[in-house]
């Protein structure tokens, strides 16, 4: 009599979703962006005003444009914080990647936070200090379920 073996069992494989929920490069508006809740940002090209900071132009192409604040004086110290608020997304965000430009002495804290409901807020990346004269690229994995901004 012949041996027969058992059959595999099937087994269901998640594919991760590769939508993209949001792309700005800031070139033609602040796509969505609010920026106005506590001090506002500024979408600028070029360098910035004060001498021996921020950057000397875009990442994406050298010519666009990007948000930044002021650091150096007057709004250093004790002035901020300064919240750059994404859009409100529909779906759970997966992973946030972005460019950051942070030159200068009087560099504060960048960071990334999220929310499930739009109130509450969780610090999931962060970065102090002066970075160098250089874009700086950050790839944040989302691990928290319906994360919406």
């Amino acid at each position: 009599m012949p041996t027969v073996l058992p059959s595999p069992l099937p087994t269901a494989t998640l594919a991760p979703t590769a939508t993209l929920l949001l792309a700005c490069d800031f070139d033609s508006s602040t796509c969505g962006f609010n920026y106005t809740t506590d001090y506002d940002w500024t979408r600028l090209s070029g360098g910035t005003p004060s001498g021996a900071t921020g950057p000397s132009s875009d990442h994406t192409s050298g010519s666009g444009s990007y948000m930044y604040v002021e650091s150096s004086s007057p709004n250093n110290p004790n002035v901020g914080p300064y919240t750059l608020a994404s859009p409100t997304f529909d779906e759970c965000v997966g992973e946030v990647n972005f460019y950051y430009h942070m030159y200068g002495s009087s560099m504060g804290t960048l960071q990334l936070e999220e929310t499930t409901d739009g109130a509450s807020w969780t610090t999931i990346w962060t970065q102090s200090g002066n970075q160098g004269n250089s874009w700086q690229g950050a790839t944040v994995s989302i691990s928290t379920p319906n994360v919406i901004r």
